[in-house]
């Protein structure tokens, strides 16, 4: 899981340090650069599959159906406009592992990678020592047979974590094993995120039994959640968790088959009351989908979700923020989500409010920043009087950090 993402030149930021934890909270207004970060975290993603960055940014198409959607703006615009140079770097949370990869904005052409290096506390496992736009030479750590280090040659086009286990295969020396565990576990961690955009209709289609990843969108919901309950004995977890959220008195979760043999979730009540996935809310399906994702993670996964609210009553917010906040600690689901809710602010815990992010742009500002709520000034007592999102709906966070923003300006 990840312990910081920091941008330089990277879309709205010109400069930043954002601090994650297992439940990472994004509040602000529109255009303040939420969804940058989401972008930058889609880029990781993107480069992790081995996409070229072309492709990356513009999309990747295979026998003419397109199997990645690129990021928003295209490969002109991820870079801040201006600039020639942005660069991307990320801190492991349970590792000393950091990761940091520039792009650099070459006239008239695509952008090419210029920099990138794995490093620990104690050791740069590679690093990029002379790029070109037609070639780019790496220097890999030293050991074994490589007592003075070596160099080796890679595409510029594409991310030198996705070409370097060509280079070490075979290998067993004691450097090449170093490097070798190191980036195994920072693509993993890259290639395993998930960006949740639910909808309804697609969390409401049937699917085949066996299709036990639950898509973007809330496809395969209904096989997802059969797995649980006969594969995985979660049945009682998922009940209970229901009967908390919604006002029906559900007893068991049953599975009927079309005639295709496609799956459909039915949710009985113990009145043998019978209310299938076609005609729960959408509140509902939103929070089995939630639930099917947090219980089918086998693998650390970062999940962004925009609006994590979106369509769950304000009674049940405090049991979407009790999911969100327990099984992101018990389980390797780390949660990074937006919301505009003042409500869903004032049901946060005290220790995820503190870490909670403001992103923001001061009027005037051509660049985003981000602000741990606890980093405001007098938050902290202040949050003790009065609630959060009252602290939200009038403002106060805002003007706080303009506040802050003038008086750091006139100090320096």
């Amino acid at each position: 899981m990840f312990k910081e993402l920091q941008l330089h030149n990277i879309k709205s930021f010109h400069s930043a340090n954002i601090p994650l934890t297992p439940f990472t909270l994004l509040l602000g207004a529109n255009a303040s650069g939420k969804s940058n970060i989401r972008d930058t975290f889609r880029f990781l993603h993107g480069l992790s599959r081995g996409y070229k960055l072309v492709e990356v940014f513009a999309g990747k198409f295979e026998g003419g159906d397109q199997i990645w959607q690129g990021i928003r703006g295209g490969p002109f615009e991820f870079i801040t406009k201006g600039e020639q140079l942005g660069q991307v770097g990320v801190k492991l949370l349970e590792s000393s592992l950091k990761y940091n990869i520039a792009v650099r904005n070459i006239q008239g052409k695509l952008p090419r990678i210029s920099g990138e290096a794995l490093v620990t506390d104690t050791d740069i496992l590679y690093t990029i020592q002379q790029a070109s736009p037609r070639f780019t030479n790496i220097s890999i750590k030293p050991g074994g047979d490589y007592r003075r280090g070596h160099v080796e040659t890679v595409l510029p086009d594409e991310a030198t974590l996705t070409q370097i286990p060509e280079l070490y295969r075979g290998r067993t020396d004691a450097g090449i094993e170093a490097v070798k565990q190191g980036v195994d576990t920072l693509t993993s961690c890259f290639e395993n995120m998930r960006f949740l955009a639910l909808s309804p209709n697609a969390m409401r289609e049937a699917s085949y039994t066996g299709q036990n990843t639950l898509g973007d969108r809330g496809e395969n919901l209904s096989s997802v959640l059969q797995y649980l309950v006969e594969e995985k004995n979660r049945g009682a977890d998922l009940v209970e968790w229901l009967r908390a959220l919604t006002p029906m008195d559900v007893a068991d979760l049953q599975f009927e088959r079309d005639t295709r043999g496609r799956t459909s979730l039915v949710l009985m009540e113990h009145n043998k009351r019978a209310t299938s996935v076609h005609s729960a809310s959408d509140g509902t399906l939103r929070f089995l989908a939630y639930l099917a994702l947090t219980f089918s993670v086998e693998k650390p996964t970062l999940c962004f979700v925009e609006e994590i609210d979106n369509g769950i009553p304000p009674s049940r917010l405090k049991l979407l923020v009790e999911l969100m906040e327990t099984q992101s600690k018990l389980r390797q689901l780390q949660v990074v989500a937006t919301s505009h809710s003042p409500a869903l602010l004032n049901l946060l815990s005290p220790e995820t409010l503190s870490n909670t992010l403001l992103v923001y742009r001061t009027e005037g500002a051509s660049s985003s920043k981000v602000k741990p709520l606890h980093e405001l000034p007098h938050f902290q007592e202040i949050a003790e009087k009065r609630r959060p999102g009252v602290l939200m709906e009038s403002g106060w966070l805002e003007n706080t950090v303009e506040a802050l923003e003038f008086t750091e300006d006139e100090e320096a």
